[in-house]
């Protein structure tokens, strides 16, 4: 029961199953052959997580808890009351953020600010409605000192129409233009190349990204959906 009383403030949406019982704790090796077997999804690490008697398992999408007698497995936030309902999840994939977009950072398409003050990546896909309107705004962006530097994430997944669309742009001999034209539905042309579209995709996977646009700040903090520029531009003040 005492399981079941914390499944209801940790997770407001999120995933609970029971897996086969234990008699005893398990190892974290132990728990990531047993979260793979279970789910058709790698463990890119296992750590202690900050609730008692869990781990935290930190996979291809996003972040999981599991009870360390592995009974039971749990997806969602998990917030820290005593400390102003501080969300310990969202501050690890802040930590995961800022160490893994340096992977993709040679590969953004960017649309830079002149008097650059900061720099956003954005998670994009041309078929999303509010994608588009932040692109149409990009110039409003630009003046207020904010670059926006597009990562790929085709939110049907690898192998789908956007996919297909989105590898064409990263093919483009003229990325920025292209990207702007699949935003307008301007035909773009097919082109084969070694292109980072994949790895994009599963990094935002890894990050908890599941909408576009996302917008990943400098300090790492994910801010889901659009926001106009000046209220952005707020928002990055205040994250310092």
């Amino acid at each position: 029961m005492k399981i079941k009383k914390f499944k209801i403030v940790a997770t407001a949406v999120g995933i609970v199953m029971a897996v086969p019982s234990f008699a005893a704790n398990i190892s974290k090796d132990e728990i990531k052959t047993k979260f793979e077997k279970l789910l058709p999804f790698k463990v890119n690490n296992v750590a202690d997580s900050p609730l008692s008697d869990f781990y935290q398992l930190e996979s291809e999408k996003g972040i999981f808890y599991a009870s360390h007698d592995g009974k039971y497995i749990f997806s969602g936030s998990l917030h820290h009351f005593s400390e102003g309902l501080l969300n310990e999840t969202a501050l690890r994939q802040r930590e995961l953020a800022n160490s893994q977009l340096g992977t993709i950072k040679d590969d953004l398409i960017v649309f830079p600010a002149k008097n650059e003050k900061y720099r956003v990546t954005v998670f994009t896909d041309p078929t999303c409605g509010y994608c588009r309107k932040l692109h149409s705004e990009i110039q409003q962006y630009n003046d207020l000192g904010i670059s926006i530097a597009y990562a790929a994430y085709p939110r049907g997944g690898i192998h789908s129409e956007m996919d297909v669309i989105l590898k064409n742009v990263w093919c483009s001999d003229n990325q920025a233009d292209a990207l702007t034209k699949s935003k307008n539905d301007i035909p773009i042309a097919a082109k084969n190349c070694n292109n980072p579209v994949d790895k994009m995709y599963q990094l935002g996977e890894a990050l908890g990204i599941n909408g576009t646009p996302a917008i990943i700040l400098p300090n790492g903090e994910m801010i889901p959906g659009y926001q106009p520029a000046n209220k952005l531009l707020q928002t990055l003040e205040n994250a310092g």
